[in-house]
Formats: C-alpha cells, sequence, structure tokens
C-alpha cells in the first residue's frame, strides 16, 4: 500500500474514532450556545497568550495569570465547556501520539545539522 494511501487511511481512522466523534459534538454543543462559545474562546486566546509568553521566556503578569485563572474556574463548572475541553485535550493527546511516532520513524531523515535534535 502506498504510503499516501495509508496516510488517507489513518486520517479516516481518526475522523471515525469514538474520541474524534465526541470531540465534534461537544464543539457542536458549545458552539451552539453564544454565552458558552464566547467563555471557551476566551479561556483558549487566554491560554495562548500566556502560552505564547512563557515559549518567549516572556514573564507575566499577576494581572494574566489571575485572569487565566478566573476564566478556568467560569469553564470548569459549565458542564458544556469542560465537555468540550476534555474532549479538545483527548484528541490532541491522540493527534500528539500519532505524531511522535512518525516522528520517531522518520529520525534518520532529519536534514545535516539537525541530527541530534531529540523529537
Amino acid at each position: 500500500m502506498a504510503t499516501t494511501d495509508l496516510a488517507h487511511e489513518l486520517a479516516r481512522t481518526l475522523k471515525e474514532s469514538e474520541q474524534f466523534k465526541h470531540f465534534l459534538k461537544s464543539k457542536e454543543k458549545v458552539m451552539s450556545d453564544a454565552n458558552n462559545h464566547k467563555m471557551v474562546r476566551e479561556f483558549q486566546l487566554k491560554q495562548w497568550e500566556i502560552r505564547e509568553a512563557q515559549m518567549l521566556e516572556q514573564e507575566i503578569s499577576e494581572e494574566k495569570q489571575q485572569e487565566l485563572e478566573r476564566l478556568y474556574s467560569l469553564v470548569s463548572i459549565n458542564p458544556a465547556a469542560r465537555e468540550y475541553l476534555q474532549a479538545e485535550f483527548e484528541v490532541s493527546c491522540m493527534v500528539n501520539d500519532i505524531q511522535k511516532i512518525i516522528g520517531e520513524a522518520i529520525q534518520d531523515a532529519m536534514p545535516i545539522g539537525f541530527e541530534d535534535m531529540n523529537p
């Protein structure tokens, strides 16, 4: 079987997985309620902002940290938002595992100068 055929089969398998189906249902539930959608969006944007600052080794203000904690407390008590974030996490873990497997398989194909980098 050709490599691209296997990639298409993997994509189909991912879409048909229970984790992905659950993710889509929980996403639809959040998207159907404007308040839930806004709350999850604000939480994820703040989370992304803080992660980006951490990656750039920037200091995170106490105010930003408290805002993230406030948003987290809101999404954690909202069943639809909590379910969506958990489902998103599970799909993300599944995709990360697949990327790790592929990365390890092609490690020898790294360009010269990148051989010592760990995936």
